[in-house]
């Protein structure tokens, strides 16, 4: 039998048997010591008198099972020594079977009788125990951490006598787990983690016996030796022992945590319990009355002191958790249901996720649709009156819950079924009129607002591949659990997922791009940031995090232990969405939390620690007081929360608390420049003085850094070397932490090399720092300490692995130009070295206030004339890191966008544009490889500024558009299955006929996704590709402000939908159009014709004009053909209605109401389109006057507002006649202009009026000459004619009059051929008549008419190639005044799906290649350009060969015996292979820019040629931009030139080098073989 103990009452002493008499604790009695209290659950018990308490003691021996790593203990109820464990035994295992005397439903206090010796605390990590009590309780393991500041609470010795001192002592350690009693007992795992690292042992433990006991503290409450292990929990809930006697009498038997929600202030918890097949329903207070408050304060001042480190970590945290109190339950109808309380635990819903059953052969639709009309539903919602004054006293029981009355406030949700929560958008500043409540049934997403009465405010209908019958909708709760933060909702099936913005009530984007094992896992497994910008999707031994709004892939990593029946199975973000909690279960159970788990850091994705599971399932992030957010684990019977650090398995970087006084002062730390580590590698530290050179710099000594690093043997040994730039000397050199870390200080930097642990490893950069400070140091824990100089105070930097903090961060950014320095003069090692280091950083963003602070950012402003080569060289590197890469902020400002900031250096310095193009170059890659448009977000923030012609960035312009014009979709065949067809408006002539087609029916598709609409499938030979485009290629839009809204304000607008209708459109159209000032809510970027050639911008275009751009011209070309019928009907009154049109007669001056009627309609119409005209004249007036359709638009309406004014005033008889037909008669030719010009948005007509405007445009100088000849030819003729004073000149005529206006054109119409009006002086002998009638023959008719032709066949050359251009930018025009409108036309936007930020487009496969070949043709024709910019690359090319030959041979020099001690005839092989690669690479860089010089002479040299025979040819040549751009191509050629001769004079120097360094080569041979001589 094993022990047997009885506490007869709570004054009498331990009764023991001799065996437990033996123990020397056994006669010492006490009060407790300090810190081991008992906790309020025990206090409480402790009333119950007589009560006869039970504990059962068995000894521990080692099995044979044990391994020298491994112990393995057996239980045995005699007596046996104790079991001693030292840092050899790692992990101590033993099985606790059931108890014989074991009563059903009871459970048991496990103490552990442990003695220690020479304990080490520094040296101790951690101690993990771990429970298993799988084999009848399928919820899991159970774990708890003792972490050194509470091992040395349970170890402390303070309140005993000297005498006890002396003596060994055993404390009684009662474990926070309990043995539940069942059938198969409990298997106990003991893990001890050392601190690695260190070198001494820990001392060691003595496990002296077992203990179980039904309630420990009753029965050891005098016993000074009994600690009660408390993870540090700030609040504690047992369901079994709360305190309250009413809520503990109201059950028999044991109660089971079953579900559990938190309300978002952190206050309160509701938890359903079940207890056999009884359900109840709970709600507990987390911190009680007037804790909350108090306890909120201390932990906002305690909290950076614990987390900063303070070494004695257990002062801010209570020995005891705070005993949660019940202040309302109630039974629960028996079922599958859920809760969720609201975020100040007044209300609470309970939800029926079960599906109810249905009959055999029934119909699969009946399941989807929904449960049977019969059916109950489970769910209700209750208020819960939390804030009454007697609550905290006494818990009451159903009377703080009132059922609400589903059916009058929320109608929709009556008979739900389904998942749901209680929401709040923003936690920073929650508000009860905004908090949500969302439900998800596989159906449908429902967002209601439950203030007051609860309103629908959305709906959002996910995609039909979802709704599943057999996954109907018990699946679906962990949706709005754990995919439901912030703004943002995400819901998916096995193919594809979809982000839904519950705000807006929309869907924004998709993916399906995600492997076989995300999408499995996606809808258990996933969990979202607390504000809602990523999700983390765990896969096959990998994590992936995406960002919501666009499934950008923000990081990953790789768990490589993670065995074959593992998986990843829960997570959750913590601190601030900094840290991700990451837990290892089973693969057939994924709840079995089996191992201890990961904390990542998730900017730079990295292993921060190790954290260890307690319970059914891993921790849930929960604010202790809506600032501090900590741990909520669910165990079987209990639920508590605990700080981060306090279930840490390894030390966390935010608290040091390992760390001794040693530590804290760095001069006390060792410096030593040479030693031996305990891997035996032999390491040493130089600072010689180096010849290092390269291309660009020239070869001189310099400063440097040299790590020897020798193997055990002596035999092989390895060398890093570090140049310094000029200027930068060593301060100190020291290996720190026994030779795990180097660390240099030089004048301008501080930085840190771990150390190899094999000769096969890597030096590799921890740390660059400015150096600002003062004797820094690292400790044998890897914390970075130094002293400021000035002050002299030690101050803690951060962990050695995650060494960028706060105040750290101005250290870090501003070492980045020095380091910069140094990496230009490095080798190719060390290159990567410092790219790796800084790549790791791309994406952290120190400093949340100023996003500005950033490594990219501080790259890019390193940019100066005199550092191009250098900062072009770091950031090409920087970005081209295969092991990280930068991701852009989904809202990122413009003030912190990389090409945004080249592009203001680049308006002053355009040489910045060489740096500009390689981070375009990066996203238009990168956006290219992941099928991410998210990468071009930086491109597509700056295009109103790179397209703007004003500028210089023309060539780059169109290098991105052509890049993006076909960028590939995601998931063809999803958007193949969910599209809505933008087609034009078609009259259907054969209407009784099917509609709509098939995609396969259409030429050119251009699309929307669709999900509510299921469309036609395609054919099976439909195999264009699709692609994607965004509307910020076309226009520049200011950020939306409904986005920003609260949920009240959507709700809102969400009514206006109702209140649409077209009258009232055309009504605010006109308003908009006639208001002075409106504003531009779109804005088109102002694009070259050119840059319109573009696949991608036709597509948009189409889009766009397919569903509003028509209806927008429609309208408008209706009210201009009312005004055209108007101006035509008093025309043609005029012409056949003669009747009383004259000055009427004296005394009858009344009105005729049909004429002067029309006159007035035509005066005040053409005063709406004047006016209209002036609006768009003062928006921009450059643009207006440029455009010949405004000077037309001026001549269609001033010509009939003169003439209708002219025509009333004849017609009243205010004026006399005059111009009576003329002003009207002319607008008929404009009107008619006017009206085909409107027409130029259809393609048929485009066609002409291009021609037509071009042809314009060509001859508008031609016009000009012409006119001014034949004005010459006029008076010329008629001073020949008219100007003979003698009666006697017989070649006088009176045929051509003396009016210059009628001579002008009589003589314009002698050029058509009618001479009749000089007819007599042809008769005549005049010399001088008929030698100008021959001039004037041959320059008009032969030669003006000649050029004419000409011109106008040039311009319809011109215009027959770009007219679809030309066709784009009008209808441009028009869906960019239609979009805008659209924004003032209430309920519009609301009530059109025609608003999406991405469309997509299909093409054949051929026509992708032809656009390709098409693009590689005007790079080619570029020409000049192209040919400098192949010559760079080869330049560069040999310049790296030479670098690289530098490195080598410099390497050898210093090394010579790295590897084998005998010299290599290798050396000067390559030496001669270096010199002639690099002479051959500089003749035929050469030789290409000859080449290219010399096809551009001839290209230029043809062009000339061609351009004398053709006339429009010569006339544009003579311009003066074409000489500026000729003098400009002649510039490059000569610098080029220049550029090459320097690039020969620079490898004739590296060759003379080279020869110098083998001649060294040689000499230290000859040396190397006469030291082997002498010995």
């Amino acid at each position: 039998m094993a022990d047997y103990i009885v506490n007869i009452s709570n004054d009498s002493q331990t009764t023991t048997l001799a065996s437990h008499a033996s123990s020397p604790s056994a006669g010492l009695y006490a009060p407790p010591p300090a810190g081991s209290l008992p906790s309020s659950i025990a206090g409480n018990e402790l009333n119950k008198s007589s009560t006869s308490i039970k504990a059962y003691r068995r000894y521990l021996n080692e099995s044979e099972h044990s391994t020298p790593t491994e112990l393995y203990l057996n239980l045995d109820e005699e007596f046996h020594p104790p079991v001693k464990i030292d840092a050899s035994r790692k992990t101590i295992s033993w099985y606790i079977p059931i108890l014989t005397e074991h009563e059903e439903g009871a459970s048991y206090d496990i103490v552990l009788g442990v003695s220690t010796k020479n304990l080490n605390v520094d040296a101790i990590e951690s101690i993990l125990i771990k429970f298993d009590q799988l084999q009848s309780v399928d919820e899991g393991y159970e774990y708890e951490v003792i972490q050194p500041h509470e091992l040395k609470r349970l170890s402390s010795l303070d309140s005993l006598t000297e005498d006890t001192e002396k003596d060994v002592t055993v404390f009684k350690w009662k474990l926070f787990n309990r043995c539940y009693g069942y059938e198969d007992g409990v298997t106990m795992t003991i893990d001890f983690s050392t601190w690695s690292e260190l070198p001494y042992e820990y001392g060691s433990f003595e496990l002296h016996y077992v203990e179980l006991c039904a309630d420990s503290f009753a029965l050891f409450n005098t016993d000074p030796l009994y600690r009660e292990h408390h993870p540090h929990s700030s609040w504690l809930i047992d369901v079994n022992r709360s305190g309250n006697p009413e809520y503990d009498g109201a059950t028999e038997g044991l109660k089971i945590v079953n579900n559990y929600s938190f309300s978002g202030d952190g206050r309160f918890a509701a938890i359903k319990s079940i207890v056999g097949d009884a359900h109840y329903l709970e709600v507990w207070d987390l911190q009680g009355p007037g804790l909350a408050n108090k306890q909120s304060e201390d932990l906002k001042d305690k909290g950076r002191e614990l987390i900063d480190g303070d070494n004695n970590i257990s002062q801010g945290v209570a020995a005891t958790p705070y005993s949660a109190m019940p202040v309302a339950w109630m039974p629960l109808s028996t079922g599958n249901t859920d809760i969720s309380i609201s975020w100040n635990g007044s209300l609470v819903a309970v939800l029926d996720t079960a599906q109810p059953d249905t009959e055999e052969g029934e119909e699969e639709e009946e399941k989807v649709e929904g449960p049977p009309a019969e059916y109950q539903s489970l769910f209700a919602v209750y208020q819960c009156d939390l804030y009454d004054t007697q609550v905290s006293e006494k818990g009451s029981s159903r009377n703080n819950f009132v059922r609400k009355d589903v059916q009058r406030t929320c109608q929709d949700l009556v008979n739900y079924i389904g998942s749901g929560v209680f929401h709040m958008v923003d936690k920073a500043n929650p508000d009860p009129k905004d908090e949500l409540f969302v439900t998800y049934n596989g159906r449908s997403i429902d967002i209601y607002r439950v203030f007051e009465d609860w309103t629908l405010l959305h709906s959002i209908l996910v995609d039909t591949a979802l709704i599943s019958s057999e996954e109907y909708p018990t699946d679906f709760f962990s949706i709005t659990d754990n995919q439901l933060r912030g703004r943002y909702l995400i819901a998916g099936d096995s193919k594809v997922a979809f982000t839904f913005d519950i705000v807006l009530g929309t869907q924004i984007s998709f993916t399906s791009g995600l492997s076989y094992d995300e999408f499995s896992n996606m809808s258990l497994f996933a969990v979202m940031s607390e504000d809602g910008t990523l999700i983390a999707i765990p896969g096959f031994r990998v994590l992936n995090i995406y960002r919501t709004e666009t499934w950008t892939l923000h990081g990953s990593y790789t768990f490589h232990d993670i065995v074959s029946d593992e998986m990843v199975s829960n997570m959750s973000f913590l601190c601030n969405d900094s840290i991700i909690a990451v837990c290892v279960g089973s693969s057939y159970n994924s709840f079995l939390q089996t191992r201890p788990g990961y904390l990542l850091d998730v900017a730079t994705m990295s292993l921060v620690d190790r954290i260890a599971p307690d319970g059914r399932e891993c921790s849930d992030p929960m604010p202790l007081d809506g600032s501090i957010q900590g741990l909520a684990f669910l165990g079987y019977t209990k639920m508590w929360h605990m700080r981060l650090e306090d279930r840490a398995y390894h030390s966390t970087p935010l608290s040091p608390t390992r760390c001794t006084d040693q530590c804290l002062n760095p001069v006390s730390l060792e410096n030593d420049d040479e030693g031996t580590s305990a891997s035996g590698l032999h390491f040493k530290v130089e600072t010689p003085d180096t010849y290092i050179g390269s291309s660009h710099h020239k070869r001189e000594k310099r400063s440097s850094l040299m790590v020897s690093m020798t193997d055990m043997s002596g035999s092989q040994v390895k060398k890093m070397v570090v140049p310094l730039p000029d200027g930068v000397s060593i301060y100190s050199t020291s290996f720190s932490s026994a030779y795990r870390y180097l660390l240099v200080e030089t004048s301008d930097l501080y930085m840190a090399w771990s150390v190899p642990k094999t000769f096969d490893g890597d030096f590799r950069l921890r740390l660059v720092l400015y150096s600002d400070y003062y004797e820094s140091r690292i400790c044998p824990h890897g914390y970075i300490r130094c002293r400021l100089e000035e002050e002299g105070e030690n101050i803690l930097l951060n962990h050695i692995m995650h060494p960028i903090s706060e105040v750290a961060m101005v250290s870090f950014l501003s070492a980045l130009g020095p380091a910069v320095r140094v990496y230009d003069i490095s080798e190719p090692g060390v290159k990567q070295d410092i790219l790796r280091y800084y790549a790791g950083y791309l994406n952290y963003y120190p400093d949340k206030d100023d996003l500005a602070n950033t490594i990219l950012v501080s790259a890019v402003r390193l940019w100066t004339p005199g550092h191009h080569r250098l900062v072009c060289d770091f950031l090409q590197g920087l970005l081209s890191v295969s092991t990280s890469r930068w991701v852009p902020l989904q809202d990122m400002p413009i003030s912190i966008n990389p090409i945004a900031i080249l592009l203001e250096i680049a308006s002053r310095q355009s040489q910045a544009i060489g740096l500009l193009e390689i981070i375009v170059d990066y996203c238009l890659r990168q956006a290219k490889a992941e099928q991410d448009p998210h990468f071009l977000l930086p491109i597509r923030q700056c295009l109103h500024l790179i397209v703007d012609p004003k500028q210089q960035y023309s060539e780059l312009a169109l290098k991105i558009y052509r890049e993006m014009a076909y960028f590939p979709a995601q998931g063809r065949e999803f958007v193949v299955g969910h599209y809505a067809l933008a087609n034009p408006l078609n009259f259907r002539w054969r209407f009784w006929k099917q509609y709509p087609w098939g995609l396969h029916q259409y030429k050119d598709q251009v699309m929307q996704l669709d999900l509510y609409e299921t469309p036609k499938p395609p054919k099976g030979n439909f195999t264009r590709d699709i692609f994607q485009a965004s509307f910020d290629l076309l226009w520049r839009r200011p950020e939306d402000g409904t986005s920003e809204q609260d949920p009240n304000q959507q709700g809102e607008a969400a009514l206006v939908q109702a209140l649409f209708s077209w009258p009232q459109a055309i009504w605010k159209m006109i308003l908009r159009k006639l208001r002075l000032r409106h504003n531009t809510t779109v804005e088109c970027h102002p694009f070259e014709l050119e840059v319109l050639d573009n696949p991608a911008l036709k597509a948009l275009v189409e889009y766009k004009w397919n569903t509003i751009g028509f209806n927008y011209w429609l309208v408008r070309f209706l009210g201009q053909m009312c005004y055209y019928i108007l101006v035509l009907t008093a025309i043609f009154l005029q012409i056949f209605d003669k009747n009383d049109q004259d000055t009427p007669k004296e005394g009858k001056r009344s009105m005729d109401l049909g004429l002067d009627g029309l006159f007035i309609a035509i005066i005040v119409v053409a005063f709406i389109f004047l006016w209209l005209e002036f609006v768009q004249l003062m928006r921009d007036k450059a643009s207006y006057i440029r455009s010949i359709y405004n000077m037309v638009d001026l001549f269609v309406f001033l010509l009939p507002l003169a003439g209708a004014i002219n025509q009333f005033l004849i017609i009243q008889g205010v004026v006399e006649k005059g111009l009576n037909p003329g002003l009207l008669s002319f607008s008929v030719l404009f009107i008619f202009l006017h009206f085909l010009f409107e027409l130029r948005v259809f393609q048929v007509v485009c066609h002409f009026v291009s021609i037509i405007i071009r042809a314009i445009y060509a001859i508008r100088v031609f016009i000009f000459v012409f006119a001014g000849g034949l004005f010459g030819f006029s008076i010329a003729i008629l001073h020949l004619l008219h100007g003979c004073t003698v009666d006697t000149c017989t070649y006088y005529t009176e045929g051509f009059s003396n009016n210059v206006l009628r001579a002008f054109s009589v003589t314009y119409f002698m050029m058509g051929g009618n001479y009749d009006p000089v007819k007599s002086g042809f008769d005549s002998n005049s010399f001088a008549f008929h030698g100008m009638m021959m001039v004037f023959f041959f320059f008009t008719v032969i030669v003006m008419l000649n050029v004419l032709i000409a011109l106008i066949n040039n311009a319809i050359t011109d215009g027959d190639q770009s007219w679809q251009l030309d066709w784009m930018e009008y209808r441009m025009r028009y869906i960019e005044s239609a979009e805008n409108m659209t924004y003032d036309i209430p309920g519009f936007r609301e009530s059109h799906d025609y608003f999406p930020d991405t469309i997509y487009y299909t093409a054949a496969g051929q026509q992708v290649r032809d656009y390709t070949k098409e693009t590689q043709r005007l790079i080619d024709e570029a020409g000049p350009s192209s040919s400098v910019a192949d010559t760079a690359a080869i330049a560069s090319v040999a310049e790296a060969a030479a670098d690289v030959t530098v490195a080598t041979v410099a390497e050898a020099v210093v090394t010579p015996a790295v590897v084998d001690m005998k010299p290599s005839p290798a050396t000067t092989a390559a030496t001669a292979s270096a010199t002639a690669a690099a002479t051959t690479l500089a003749r035929r860089a050469t030789v290409t820019a000859v080449t290219s010089r010399s096809k551009a002479a001839t290209a230029t040299a043809v062009a000339t040629a061609s351009g004398e025979n053709d006339l429009m040819s010569m006339l544009r040549r003579h311009h003066d931009e074409q000489t500026r751009r000729e003098d400009e191509q002649r510039q490059r050629y000569e610098e080029q030139m220049r550029r090459s001769d320097e690039q020969m004079k620079v490898l004739a120097e590296q060759t003379k080098q080279l020869e110098e360094q083998r001649l060294v080569m040689v000499d230290l041979q000859a040396e190397l073989r006469l030291l082997k001589e002498r010995g």
